[in-house]
């Protein structure tokens, strides 16, 4: 169990490499494009009630604390929803869940239009997040079929950089909407804007269920060739890749599955203020309209989103992605704790703060999710992988809520994004110093059971 930082070796290229590739290749281009449309339409339905707050709170006279907690309720049914969604999809396969879980989120995101009261609004975040629990999850197992660890790494930071870049769409529509709809048929503009922005959620939802393969084995543009290629491709990475031999605790046992998880928790922590609360951040700063907002945020989010891919293209050149997800925590973090000091008089600062926490948040959750497949057996992730997730996502839960109620008693945002910014720090040191030593433990445990 390695965790040493190096290179692959530089190998000459044969004609079935050139093949291999050309198949992995084709599938990218079919696979990636549909599932980043989706997972960007899944962070806009989730993530526009942040700026659908600059309208709703003043219309519904909601506090501070009513939408953290309405927020933070998303992840409540992401928790409860994780694990058995994803069995689902081990059961009826890709094609089918991941299609009915973008139907589901995409319709109750046109019905947040009718909110009218915190128990609505409550009831169908908690929805909302309960339809939208298996994707993620499903997603990243759904890779783990199809690709190796060295193109997985590329493809997933190229995949959750929709999550960055749906903050564009939110930004430049919701700013257009927010603006020039209100009034419309005698709607607010902050209802327009759920209603316009979950539409397209539902379509392509229909267009994954006549497109996508549940794997390489049933996808129609490889050959009988290729398709066995690729299968064997994954198989000699998985070996490659793969633990220790030896006997592993039972899953819920295992303390790896935990120190995950907590990575996880804290890395959350932080995407989950900056996800909810940069619209008002940026007004704070300074920014005026709901246009310049707009733009603002969709500046931000591309510069974020180009941050991460390179950083994690350039980390996928090594085996041990923990100390580069290390290393995207931390810029995460400082740029967190300049943040709480720039936004009230600095525009500049705050912008190029913000850009960096996006990349640096970004990169972390794109290089996290490499880590388990060499920790954990094959046979184990597709049920770890969920619980990782929806164990985590607890932070998406408190952090909102937590940040409103600070916000609510303090008159600042400030002590919130302190605590997130430290609880992302800690997940830098259990990267660096708390995998390898519960990794060490296990091994020392498995050689004294075999003697």
């Amino acid at each position: 169990m390695s965790v040493l930082c190096e290179t692959d070796a530089a190998k000459p290229v044969s004609e079935s490499d050139r093949e291999l590739s050309k198949a992995f290749l084709s599938s990218e281009w079919r696979i990636i494009p549909l599932l980043f449309c989706l997972w960007m339409l899944a962070w806009v339905d989730r993530a526009n009630v942040a700026f659908a707050k600059l309208q709703m709170l003043t219309d519904l006279h909601f506090s501070e604390t009513a939408y953290g907690l309405g927020a933070g309720l998303f992840f409540l049914g992401y928790v409860v929803m994780g694990v058995p969604s994803t069995a689902l999809q081990q059961r009826w396969g890709a094609r089918t869940v991941i299609s009915a879980i973008a139907i589901g989120w995409g319709m109750t995101s046109v019905a947040m239009m009718f909110v009218s009261s915190p128990t609505v609004f409550y009831a169908l975040r908690f929805l909302l997040g309960a339809f939208e629990a298996g994707f993620y999850p499903g997603v990243i197992l759904y890779f783990n079929e199809w690709f190796p660890t060295k193109r997985r790494t590329r493809n997933f930071s190229i995949f959750h950089s929709a999550a960055i870049c749906s903050t564009i769409a939110v930004g430049l529509s919701g700013g257009f909407v927010l603006e020039h709809m209100s009034g419309v048929l005698g709607l607010a503009g902050w209802r327009w804007m759920f209603v316009l922005q979950a539409v397209p959620t539902v379509l392509l939802g229909c267009v994954a269920a006549v497109v996508l393969p549940d794997g390489p084995a049933n996808a129609r543009w490889l050959s009988a060739r290729e398709r066995e290629m690729i299968l064997q491709s994954i198989a000699e990475d998985r070996q490659k890749f793969a633990p220790a031999p030896g006997q592993s605790p039972a899953l819920f046992a295992n303390p790896m599955l935990w120190m995950l998880a907590g990575i996880y928790f804290c890395i959350l922590t932080a995407n989950s203020a900056l996800g909810f609360f940069m619209p008002t951040i940026l007004h704070e700063a300074g920014f005026g309209g709901y246009r310049e907002i707009g733009n603002a945020i969709a500046a931000i989010c591309l510069l974020g989103a180009a941050g991460n891919i390179a950083f994690s293209t350039f980390a996928s050149r090594y085996r041990d992605n923990r100390w580069f997800c290390a290393m995207a925590s931390l810029v995460s973090v400082i740029s967190l704790m300049v943040l709480v000091f720039a936004w009230h008089s600095n525009r500049t600062t705050t912008f190029c703060t913000l850009v960096l926490a996006i990349a640096g948040t970004g990169a972390g959750v794109s290089l996290f999710w490499q880590i388990p497949t060499r920790f954990l057996k094959p046979g184990e992730t597709a049920l770890a992988v969920p619980l990782i997730s929806s164990i985590s996502n607890l932070a998406g839960f408190l952090t909102p809520w937590l940040t409103g109620y600070v916000r609510d008693i303090s008159g600042s945002y400030a002590s919130g994004f302190i605590t997130a910014g430290a609880i992302q720090a800690i997940s830098a040191v259990l990267l660096v110093a708390g995998i390898p030593l519960i990794a060490r433990r296990m091994q020392s445990n498995i050689q004294a059971t075999e003697v």
